[in-house]
C-alpha cells in the first residue's frame, strides 16, 4: 500500500456514510472518493455546503459499490494534514 497523492487538507469538508467512527470496537477500513469539482449538498437543517471528498465504511461500500457516494448521510470538517488515506495496489 502507498499513500494516495491527493488527500483532504485541514479544514476541508468531507461527506460520509454515517457509520465511520461510531464504535471504537469496530473500525472497518474506509473507502475514499474524490469528486470531480465540488459536490453541493443540503443538510437537514436547510444549510448548504460543498465537499470534494466522500468516505464510506466497508459494509456500505460492499452493499452499494461506487454508488455509495450518491447517498451521503453526514458531513464533517477534516482536521490535520497527516497523510492517512492509503491506496491499495491491485
Amino acid at each position: 500500500m502507498a499513500f494516495t497523492k491527493d488527500q483532504p487538507k485541514d479544514g476541508d469538508t468531507i461527506l460520509h456514510c454515517g457509520h465511520l467512527g461510531r464504535s471504537a470496537a469496530y473500525r472497518p477500513p474506509a473507502h475514499w472518493f474524490q469528486f470531480k469539482g465540488s459536490a453541493e449538498f443540503t443538510r437537514p437543517d436547510g444549510t448548504h455546503g460543498k465537499a470534494e471528498w466522500f468516505a464510506a465504511c466497508e459494509p456500505c461500500f460492499v452493499k452499494h459499490g461506487k454508488k455509495v457516494a450518491d447517498f451521503p448521510r453526514g458531513d464533517a470538517i477534516w482536521t490535520g494534514d497527516a497523510p492517512t488515506i492509503v491506496k491499495d495496489e491491485n
